[in-house]
């Protein structure tokens, strides 16, 4: 691999495509939120405590309800039966009726019926100074209509009466009384208008009366003259028609039914003999003669048995048979001639009542033609009589209606007297109190979130910068970092080992295992991690059988040597300063197997003379040693030291500390090198959460498969 392909910034660029820009983790955003519980807590807690307090300091509110049912089911006297009321109200009717129970005239009865100094106090606290009552009244009317409440029950005819103040007697009273105020001025006026239209149709009736006085007088006037000419009433001769018309259809009737029972009784004695119609008609004579005959039959049916029909006996029987049989026949013949007979006699009785029937309407006629003016005076007075008796029904039925009248309406739920305040609710309240904390509290934690400059996933980084994320490494506990160093060599197997364990492998394969190499470990600030993740690397190569290395580059305020309990005898500001060889400086860590060009003095004079002039030959030299040379870099933002020490390596390893490093000093730090044509291999994501992050092998994966 050559210098150029290692400090060149275009092959340190992912060649995947970028990531979404507008894609939000939810994932990470509910760990990050979940990471600020505290906060979120203690939010929700500090607004329940306040609405809590708050609602301590309120005034108690009182709240009463009373439901009016409209148009109930009533029952109304009349002059005739009694009637069930089952009207129907609309929705209209409901909010008008609605606005009048809000209405000033409603609510300045009420304030009249329980007192206007009385409901003052419980409004405003202290009755009003003396003043015109009229302002008074109208002044509290408005001020009741803001605790007032009129609604409608779901889709029912029910309305239901709220009232809220800070007297629990006195909002009982309001909402109770305002129903029955409703209620009593309604019945009010329907009484009213039940007197007004009982003394309307008296004045109608006593008009009426004298019509049908006069029409009476004219009717009877009319019938004398009639009588007089006529010597009968149209009504008799009339009333005579009617009943010769009803005797005259039942004679033709009888007739039509004895002509069919005559036809009908013929042929039977035509068609099937004198035994079928025996059997067809009702005569004791005939039914007795068929007896005899079935007992003759059978007897003989005895006697054929045995004998033949020339014996005497049976030939006895055949004449009995005989003599029967010409009995039925003449009794037969007789009954015929008895329904011939019926039929005319009822065909004389129908002649008889149509000529009765003729003459009559004949004389009818001529009654007609002289009493068309009796008729028109009888309809004229049939038409006054009715007209008078309708009034008189109508006036009969609303006489009294006045103290029988029922309400459209009717309280269905009285108000009782609160037992405990409605509002203000301590417990409530500071349950919303605490919701409106949690509120705030997530999104106080979302902008913290959306609005954060530090680094939690390998996907934001390698969004933000374009290179891969070699590795994520867990935040370990303890702050000793030799033991976390020397640990690897005993739990390698641990997710921090597993990590490191990635980040070599990914290293020295680019290497491709042919030479040895230089490997510079950058930050942009101090405090990262990056000595750390140094040794731990350089910790994995000496597991992996390597010869290591380890050059503290940081001249100005390396903590390796006192993190580790090194003591050199000289180190590598001396070797700077040409105050020993190479060689001298070096010393060997026995227990990690490690060596080491520590930084045990820190000079500004040893970092001005880093050079790259001398710099490459000594990384040659240490090469020609060593497999790996690991250089722990300065802050590449706070010294330019990290930069010189950059030009000599063969890859640069960046590292980023889990939200804490920030954006902007990522990217300057990473545009600083660049602005050497240096190139870095990938980016370490240093003591990250494990819940923020991806599983060791994911990691891995998506490093190799880059």
């Amino acid at each position: 691999m050559s210098r150029m392909d290692v400090h060149s910034p275009i092959p340190a660029r992912m060649a995947t495509r970028p990531a979404d820009a507008d894609r939000v983790d939810v994932r990470g955003l509910v760990r990050a939120i979940f990471g600020r519980r505290a906060l979120i807590l203690g939010m929700m807690l500090l607004c329940a405590v306040l609405a809590y307090l708050a609602a301590r300091q309120m005034a108690p509110q009182y709240t009463a309800y009373a439901k009016v049912l409209l148009a109930p089911r009533q029952v109304q006297v009349n002059q005739a039966d009694a009637v069930v009321s089952t009207a129907e109200v609309s929705e209209p009717e409901v909010f008008s009726e609605m606005s009048v129970m809000r209405s000033n005239v409603l609510l300045a009865a009420l304030i009249e019926q329980i007192g206007l100094e009385r409901l003052e106090i419980m409004v405003y606290g202290a009755a009003r100074p003396a003043g015109q009552r009229d302002n008074r009244v109208a002044s509290l009317i408005d001020a009741m209509r803001e605790d007032l409440r009129i609604t409608r029950e779901a889709e029912s005819n029910v309305v239901v009466i709220r009232f809220d103040q800070g007297d629990p007697e006195l909002v009982a009273a309001v909402a109770n009384g305002l129903a029955d105020t409703y209620i009593a001025q309604q019945l009010a006026r329907q009484r009213e208008s039940v007197r007004q239209a009982t003394s309307w149709i008296q004045d109608l009736v006593a008009e009426a009366q004298a019509e049908v006085e006069r029409t009476e007088i004219a009717l009877a006037a009319a019938r004398s003259q009639s009588l007089a000419r006529e010597g009968a009433s149209y009504e008799n001769a009339n009333q005579q028609l009617g009943t010769l018309t009803s005797e005259l259809a039942v004679a033709r009737a009888g007739l039509a039914a004895a002509q069919a029972t005559y036809e009908q009784l013929g042929a039977i004695l035509a068609d099937q003999g004198p035994q079928e119609l025996a059997k067809a008609v009702t005569s004791t004579m005939l039914e007795t003669l068929l007896a005899d005959r079935l007992e003759l039959v059978r007897k003989d049916e005895e006697w054929a048995r045995s004998y033949d029909a020339t014996h005497p006996q049976r030939v006895r029987l055949a004449d009995q048979i005989a003599q029967i049989d010409v009995q039925i026949a003449t009794e037969a013949e007789r009954i015929i001639e008895l329904r011939g007979n019926d039929v005319a006699v009822a065909q004389s009785r129908v002649s008889s009542l149509a000529a009765s029937v003729q003459e009559l309407e004949d004389r009818l006629a001529g009654i007609s033609g002289n009493t068309v003016d009796l008729r028109r005076t009888e309809l004229e007075a049939a038409a006054a009589r009715q007209y008078y008796e309708t009034l008189l029904a109508r006036l009969s039925s609303a006489t009294g209606q006045d103290r029988l009248q029922l309400p459209e309406a009717r309280v269905i739920d009285r108000a009782p007297v609160p037992e405990a305040p409605t509002a203000p609710r301590p417990k409530l309240l500071g349950a919303f109190g605490a919701m409106l904390g949690l509120t705030i509290g997530l999104a106080i934690a979302v902008i913290l979130e959306m609005t954060r400059s530090t680094f939690r996933t390998r996907r934001e980084i390698e969004a933000a910068t374009g290179h891969r994320v070699l590795a994520t490494l867990p935040r370990v506990r303890g702050r000793d970092m030799r033991r976390i160093v020397s640990d690897l060599s005993g739990k390698s197997n641990s997710v921090f080992g597993e990590r490191v364990r990635q980040l070599k492998t990914f290293l020295f394969a680019r290497k491709g295992g042919r030479g040895a190499q230089v490997i510079m470990v950058a930050s942009s600030r101090p405090g990262e991690g990056k000595s750390l993740v140094a040794m731990a690397l350089a910790e994995m190569a000496v597991l992996a059988g390597k010869e290591v290395v380890m050059v503290d580059g940081d001249l100005r305020a390396s903590k390796l040597v006192k993190g580790f309990g090194w003591k050199p005898v000289h180190d590598f500001a001396d070797f700077v300063l040409e105050r020993c060889a190479l060689d001298e400086a070096i010393l060997t860590d026995d227990e990690l197997g490690i060596n080491v060009l520590p930084t045990a003095n820190h000079s500004i004079q040893a970092a001005d003379e880093l050079s790259i002039d001398w710099l490459k030959p000594m990384m040659d030299e240490l090469k020609a040693v060593y497999d790996v040379v690991i250089i722990d870099s300065p802050p590449l933002l706070d010294v330019a030291d990290g930069l010189v020490l950059a030009r000599v390596a063969d890859q640069i390893v960046y590292v980023v500390r889990w939200d804490q490093t920030t954006r902007q000093a990522v990217n300057e730090g990473l545009e600083a090198l660049a602005a050497l044509r240096l190139g870095v291999a990938g980016i370490v994501l240093n003591r990250a959460d494990p819940k923020y992050t991806d599983s060791a092998y994911g990691a891995a994966y998506g490093a190799y498969a880059s």
